[in-house]
């Protein structure tokens, strides 16, 4: 286990995210530009990187929807829960969502 969580930036594009640096070391997840529409390749891309993930790390939200979306679902099927980081008015949010202890897993 890290000492130090990562945050996973979806996409490494031209916005600074160093006052999200606070909350652990950022992982840019992609970079470049992003075809939307081919989710198999983005879902492989993300997939590799978070394979690493541990549950303490954190998925700072930004760039295209499809992303997070993709890297959501790996890690709350990873772990059950996804720990976000939000941007609001000028700083970032800790958000965390308990995926497992909202729905009923044998339905």
């Amino acid at each position: 286990m890290r000492t130090r969580p990562n945050i996973y930036v979806p996409n490494k594009a031209g916005h600074d995210y160093s006052s999200a640096e606070r909350f652990g070391s950022l992982v840019f997840l992609t970079e470049g530009l992003i075809k939307r529409y081919n989710t198999n390749t983005i879902y492989r891309a993300l997939a590799d990187e978070l394979n690493k993930a541990e549950s303490q790390d954190f998925l700072l939200i930004s760039s295209l929807s499809i992303l997070n979306s993709i890297a959501s679902g790996i890690l709350a099927y990873k772990f059950g829960r996804v720990n976000y980081l939000l941007f609001h008015d000028g700083s970032y949010l800790e958000r965390t969502v308990v995926f497992s202890s909202l729905i009923d897993q044998e339905n």
